[in-house]
Order: C-alpha cells, then sequence, then structure tokens
C-alpha cells in the first residue's frame, strides 16, 4: 500500500493499514531521513495515546529508532501530543514521534513527527521521510532504549502560563471532557489544591471512545452539555483524543467551538493580560478575529488550513494568537503547538479574572465586535464521486449569494465564498479522511443552516 502523510502526520486504520509492519516501514525511513540532517543530536522522545495497542505501537518505533543508533526515549505512560511536544523541547532531542491519529475515529492510529521546537514537522521533513519509505531492511532489537515520566515537567511548564493563585482561590463549577483521550487527569492533577468544584467525565480508558470520535464538536457532547447543565457549572472544558483539540461547553450547556473560543481568548490576552502581536486567520477563521484583530491594529497574517501553517509563523514572527477552526489554538510565548489543556486553564483564568462566566463574555464581545455564528458539515463520499464534486464546486462563480454581493472567491485552500457583509462559505477536501468539509459563517443560525445546505446540494449535484 501508499503510505501517505497528511496535514499532521500519517494515518490508517488498524490492522488494514496500520499495521506491524508497515509501521516498522515507517520508523525505518524516519530513522533513515533523520540521520541525513541530525548531525550529533541523535535525542528522539517517543509517545503515544489511550487508542487500541498505542503502547505496543510506540515501543516498536522506539526499538527501530533505536536500533538505528538514535538516544531514544519513550513515554512510561501514555501522554498528550503537546506532552511529547514540550517533552522535545526540554529534553533538547532533535525530533519526536507521537503514535495517535488524534481526533479520527477509534479504528485508526497514526504516527505524527514533531521537530526540535516542538512544532509538527514540515511537509520538507515528511517527503523526506517518505522518499525513504521501503528503501533498507528494518532494524529491530539492536539497541535497548529508556523509559521515563514526560507529564511532571510538562504540567510545571504550563501552569507558569495563567495565575494559579488566582485560579486555586477560585470557587466556581468546573466539568472536564476529554472524551476518554490521553488529556484525561491532567487538569485534575493542575486544580487538585484549588478550591474549584471539578466534575470529571470519562476519566477512564475505553478504546473505542464510547462508540463516538473522540473530537470536539457539538453532536458528540451531549453527556458534557448535560453534566454542565446539572451541576450548574460555569464551564465545561473539552479535549480531543491526543489532548491538542479543544472546545467549551458555557455556563448554559451550549457548544462554543474555536470559532467562539479564539475570539474570547483574544480579548483576554489583549485586555486581561496587556499582550499584543499578530494574529494568524486560517481559510476558515471566524471574521471576527480579522474584526478585532484590525480594531486593536494588530497586525494580520494568513495561511491555508492546517496548523503546521500557523506554527511556521509562530516560530518567523511576533504572533499573540493563532487559529484553525477544528480546534487548534495557539497562543504567544507558548510551544509552535496547539494544547488543550493550556487553553482550558487560559479560559479558567479568564473566568476568574473578569468574575463573568462564558455566556455574559460571549455576549460582551458581541455588543463590541458583532454577531457571528458559525457551524460546519463533514459529508463522506465514494471515490469515484470525487472528480464529479471538485468539478461542481469549480463551476460556481456567482455575484451574489443569497441576495449578498459576493467580494471574492478564493480556490488556494479548498473553495471560499466571502461576501460583503463578511459572511463567507467554505467548501474543502480534509486532509486525513475522503470526506468534504463544509464550513459557513454568518449573523444568524438559520442563514449558516442555509449556507451549508446550499454548499451540499452544490457539491452533490448530479
Amino acid at each position: 500500500m501508499e503510505i501517505k502523510f497528511g496535514t499532521d502526520g500519517w494515518r490508517g486504520i488498524i490492522a488494514k493499514d496500520f499495521t506491524f509492519s508497515n509501521l516498522k516501514a515507517v520508523a525505518q525511513a524516519t530513522a533513515d531521513y533523520f540521520k541525513t540532517v541530525c548531525g550529533k543530536n541523535k535525542k528522539v522522545i517517543i509517545g503515544y495515546d489511550l487508542r487500541f495497542f498505542s503502547e505496543k505501537y510506540g515501543a516498536i518505533a522506539a526499538d527501530v529508532l533505536a536500533s538505528n543508533g538514535f538516544d531514544v526515549t519513550l513515554a512510561s505512560t501514555a501522554v498528550t501530543t503537546p506532552t511529547v511536544s514540550y517533552g522535545v523541547v526540554n529534553k533538547k532531542a532533535f525530533f519526536g514521534i507521537m503514535i495517535t491519529s488524534s481526533h479520527n475515529p477509534y479504528e485508526y492510529s497514526g504516527f505524527k513527527i514533531k521537530t526540535g521546537n516542538g512544532a509538527s514537522a514540515s511537509k520538507t521533513e515528511t517527503n523526506g521521510v517518505e522518499s525513504f519509505l521501503f528503501k533498507n531492511p528494518v532494524k529491530e532489537g539492536l539497541k535497548e532504549y529508556k523509559t521515563a515520566d514526560l507529564t511532571a515537567a510538562y504540567l510545571a511548564f504550563i501552569q507558569t502560563f495563567v495565575n494559579m493563585k488566582k485560579l486555586n482561590r477560585s470557587t466556581f463549577k468546573v466539568v472536564i471532557e476529554p472524551m476518554y483521550g490521553s488529556s484525561q487527569g491532567l487538569l485534575l492533577e493542575i486544580l487538585k489544591h484549588s478550591k474549584l468544584k471539578l466534575f470529571p467525565l470519562h476519566h477512564f480508558r475505553d478504546a473505542m471512545f464510547g462508540g463516538v470520535k473522540p473530537e470536539p464538536l457539538d453532536f458528540l457532547l451531549s453527556d458534557a452539555k448535560a453534566a454542565v447543565k446539572k451541576e450548574k457549572a460555569a464551564i465545561g472544558l473539552v479535549t480531543d483524543g491526543d489532548g491538542d483539540r479543544f472546545a467549551i461547553i458555557d455556563d448554559k450547556g451550549i457548544f462554543y467551538s474555536t470559532q467562539h473560543v479564539m475570539p474570547l481568548l483574544m480579548e483576554h490576552l489583549l485586555k486581561n493580560k496587556n499582550q499584543r502581536g499578530g494574529v494568524v486567520i486560517t481559510t476558515a477563521t471566524t471574521s471576527a478575529a480579522e474584526v478585532i484583530a484590525k480594531r486593536n491594529g494588530l497586525r494580520r497574517f494568513y495561511t491555508p488550513i492546517g496548523f503546521k501553517n500557523i506554527a511556521d509563523l509562530m516560530i518567523k514572527e511576533d504572533i499573540l494568537i493563532g487559529s484553525e477552526e477544528s480546534g487548534g489554538i495557539g497562543v504567544k510565548g507558548y510551544l509552535p503547538e496547539r494544547d488543550g489543556i493550556l487553553l482550558g486553564l487560559m479560559l479558567l483564568e479568564m473566568i476568574a479574572e473578569t468574575g463573568k462566566k462564558p455566556s455574559e463574555l460571549l455576549l460582551d464581545l458581541e455588543k463590541k465586535y458583532g454577531k457571528f455564528c458559525y457551524n460546519r458539515l463533514d459529508i463522506k463520499y465514494p471515490a469515484e464521486q470525487r472528480d464529479k464534486i471538485f468539478a461542481n464546486i469549480a463551476a460556481f462563480t456567482p455575484e451574489k449569494m443569497f441576495g449578498v454581493p459576493v467580494k471574492s472567491i478564493t480556490r488556494e485552500d479548498g473553495t471560499k465564498y466571502t461576501m460583503n457583509n463578511l459572511s463567507w462559505l467554505v467548501l474543502r477536501p480534509s486532509g486525513t479522511e475522503p470526506i468534504l468539509r463544509i464550513y459557513a459563517e454568518a449573523k444568524t443560525p438559520a442563514l449558516v443552516e442555509k449556507y451549508l445546505e446550499f454548499g451540499k446540494q452544490l457539491a452533490l449535484k448530479k
């Protein structure tokens, strides 16, 4: 089979694509490529999540890398992807590997590569790994590797980004939903000395994630929404399978995607933490980010979807915040990495700082900058329909949509139709699954749903 690295790593169905032999081949190719660029620094950090057989996969990768002469440290327990990213930086490793397929369904596993600064591997690097696939025999069983705890240092590190004294004095209620993922227990450990009342959900291993994929989407979070209402909590914090993506449930039990969380965090960083810097906006990022950045005189950067594009700018420029729509947010001073645990702490800090609940904070934001409603629709398609779907989209060049003039049409990252009133519609193929993603933002939920349905009908037109 062909092994390809997508937006963030190689992913495949367990025992079909993601097999022991394929994993060994990828680990060997990774070793072969990094031998050509690493010089004397042979340190590698390897972690794994709570998916089926992840600890075994991690051990296989560690064995192959060690057998190729690398100085390998394997996490002693399941960890989040940001924990590996920090482990690479903290231990001054040349690169890291994380065994995870993030938010994908339970059938999948995956192989992410992290660079020495904690960011996701670039296209150049993953292309380099691909160029060595199946070229050399796999080396294994030739050298021992170390195991170590990576979590304690990571938890100490992220606590430096928030006012823990204020958090520990706070007394509001918090629901914590890791979606059975490897971030379970982390917020409980950080906040164990606080007066916050914590209500953990799904803090045990279930390799099938309760029968749903571990992605923080509205329709997958009924348990979290019910818990927030039942406990009268101020907020529910949600992380995905490997702990890098994030969403919240507000005090009324309403789901907030990144499109609401990013503007709230922008205001918190600007107003409460007195920070400034550039703002990174991707193809499907809320227009609220654009409005807030412009109003506050912040420099704006535009990138395709994919957090690695945001991370690249975080390395090169003075960035306050960068966000992709699917739950990934990076903030100033941190690694060039998204981190759901860090974002959760920052949202708790925002509540503690202002004394307001998320619904109140969002209302304040909308009064100041305007209302923006957003939703997303995913459509699975058979391979034979792909060409027809994308031909339909390519042929559609309207002057107006729902009576509003179309300001621009861009096709650099999927197709985006932007209207004069800041509403927009994006149609874009997933980088990791055979799915067409349709995104829309407008001033009302009803208009958002009209855009999404229109996009669906356009794509599936016979």
